[in-house]
């Protein structure tokens, strides 16, 4: 969301970043900046640097940085708006009316409506649970080991067996029923379109509230022995979407925490925080989403995936740790015995014996080794040699030091010997006689991933001189091989050209405003190249030699990809091609240099 830039620009200067920050962490002045220990990681050595001239802090060690608002972000667990509004009421300032709008003043109108819609039924809900007609769904919660303390802590609630309860007491609330259709509380009749019911009727009631403690939406689960589907949920809304959101988030808020439990359904993560597992949340739906990756990764760096034993359970976590390290946070997985779930298990065998099965998570390669195991019959020859070329594409994958630890599982598991193994994944065998490394003997049979993190320092610092002056950024512009595809950093790319657009227009960039507005973690990238720009005395020589660097580490990149397809190639003419491919790119790599 957008605010009115001279708005924005009172708002910071009325939050002046040292001062804000050193509520957070004690800073001292050094060399022309503030330093302090990071208030998001431990450290016994300073590596937290604040520029009071430019209103933006770094940290050197983990990386974090931007404005004073990506520092709330990141401190108060708030998302962009959230921090905004959080600095605007510790500056006494009114949010700016988001605008002068008609259809978008409409629209908050509605959304504010539909979270006091969601928080009055979630309260009539809970009563129904309290009285006599919730005394089955009470009945349920003791045989599930519910108490009233956790039932209280989650919001839990009973919809009555009757088709328009809710609908009558919301009504004498003085909401209109197209409200409460628009909060999924509500439907339509189908035959007659005039007549209102609930959505939810029979049900144990589980609000799904966002980590800023809002009611977005609810999960009826059915009361066992009743009719229907066993889950009910809110569809999407104009508040709720489930992709973008996490069931018991809000319950980490205020928690420092090391890592979550992610599990499926609502009932594990009640059961869990029951036996005192408080760390407990579910992904809403099997399916994790980079959207929901990016909401955790806000309390924490590590998830432990404790899904169901079946197919559908293990199919998603094979998908999900992907999208965890895409996301930058560290996937491991809890295998849990017996094909129970994590409410199965923890009701039989006590939180203690729940923590033994966390403390001996897999990691994410060694969860898909497993599983490429158990896909084959490891008791025949060709079920063995199966999942060793599976396996060892894996490995291949990996960064050689990663590889090397797993190379013994595979070929313990394949009966493959272990030289055989190292050899077909690119580990060099141990230096013993001499031998020559495995990969110069046969250089098509692994494909070496490409490090990026050269690139990437080179991309910062390229961003960094074009920070330096306005002057300096249109003299970049016009270096040979100056442009956007330069940046593989998606986040740098579209700060150069918005840098470059504001030059263009006026006086220059306002760089504290431009991080500012950034609303995620995207800012920590950039705000490396801010914190780089004041130490640069040649910007455009310096700038010169990072698009020589970018350029050269692009070019490898390509020729060790090729050089690995040709290996693996074997239509000659095709494997021709790819020769003449290479030969070009070494000839560009040679005129770079």
């Amino acid at each position: 969301m957008a605010f009115p830039d001279a708005w924005m620009n009172d708002l910071m200067s009325r939050n002046e970043i040292v001062s804000v920050i050193s509520e957070y962490t004690h800073l001292a002045p050094k060399g022309g900046r503030m330093w302090g220990l990071c208030p998001f990681h431990p450290e016994k050595q300073a590596s937290f640097s604040v520029s009071p001239d430019k209103q933006l802090f770094h940290c050197f060690s983990c990386k974090a940085g931007g404005s004073v608002i990506q520092f709330i972000m990141q401190a108060e667990k708030l998302t962009y708006v959230e921090a905004v509004r959080f600095l605007a009421q510790r500056a006494g300032m009114e949010m700016p009316e988001e605008v002068n709008d008609e259809k978008l003043r409409a629209e908050k109108a509605l959304r504010d409506r539909l979270y006091a819609a969601n928080l009055d039924a979630a309260r009539f809900f809970r009563e129904k649970l309290l009285a006599p007609e919730g005394l089955s769904c009470r009945q349920y919660l003791i045989r599930r080991g519910i108490d009233g303390s956790t039932a209280t802590r989650f919001g839990l609630g009973y919809s009555p067996n009757d088709w328009d309860a809710l609908y009558k007491h919301m009504s004498a609330l003085g909401y209109k029923r197209d409200e409460l259709i628009a909060a999924g509380l509500c439907v339509k009749g189908r035959q007659d379109e005039s007549k209102t019911f609930d959505f939810f009727h029979g049900r144990l009631m589980i609000p799904i509230i966002a980590a800023n403690g809002r009611v977005l939406a609810f999960g009826g689960r059915v009361i066992e022995g009743d009719d229907g589907a066993k889950y009910m949920n809110t569809g999407d809304t104009l508040i709720y979407n489930k992709r973008h959101n996490v069931f018991a988030i809000n319950m980490m808020k205020g928690k420092k925490l090391d890592e979550l439990i992610m599990v499926e359904g609502y009932m594990d993560v009640i059961s869990l925080h029951q036996y005192g597992v408080d760390n407990a949340v579910a992904s809403l739906g099997t399916a994790l989403t980079k959207e929901q990756v990016r909401l955790m990764s806000r309390f924490v760096k590590r998830v432990l995936y404790a899904y169901d034993g079946d197919a559908a359970g293990q199919t998603a976590m094979l998908k999900g740790v992907d999208v965890l390290s895409a996301g930058g946070v560290e996937p491991r997985v809890i295998v849990i015995p017996g094909g129970d779930d994590p409410d199965e298990f923890i009701r039989k065998y006590g939180r203690d014996a729940f923590m033994k099965l966390r403390d001996s998570s897999i990691t994410a390669v060694q969860f898909k080794l497993e599983s490429m195991a158990k896909a084959v019959d490891l008791n025949t020859a060709d079920g063995r040699q199966a999942f060793a070329q599976n396996a060892c594409r894996l490995l291949a994958s990996l960064e050689p030091v990663e590889r090397e630890r797993y190379v013994r599982l595979v070929s313990e598991k394949s009966g493959i010997r272990l030289d055989t193994i190292r050899e077909q994944v690119g580990v060099a065998k141990p230096d013993r006689s001499g031998e020559q490394d495995a990969r110069s003997l046969n250089p098509g049979t692994y494909r070496r991933p490409v490090s990026t993190e050269k690139r990437v320092r080179s991309e910062i610092m390229l961003l960094a001189c074009m920070m330096v002056s306005r002057s300096d950024c249109a003299a970049i512009e016009q270096l040979e091989g100056f442009g956007d595809e330069l940046f593989s950093d998606p986040a740098l790319a579209d700060f150069s050209r918005k840098l470059r657009s504001a030059n263009s227009k006026g006086k220059g960039a306002d760089l504290k405003l431009m991080i500012a507005s950034i609303e995620d973690d995207e800012a920590e990238s950039v705000s490396s190249a801010a914190a780089a720009a004041a130490d640069i005395e040649d910007p455009v020589e310096t700038a010169r030699d990072c698009i020589l660097a970018v350029r050269r580490e692009k070019y490898e990149a390509e020729v060790r990809d090729i050089s690995a397809r040709a290996g693996e190639e074997t239509d000659p003419a095709k494997r021709a091609e790819l020769i003449k491919k290479q030969m070009e790119l070494l000839m560009k790599l040679r005129s770079l240099r």
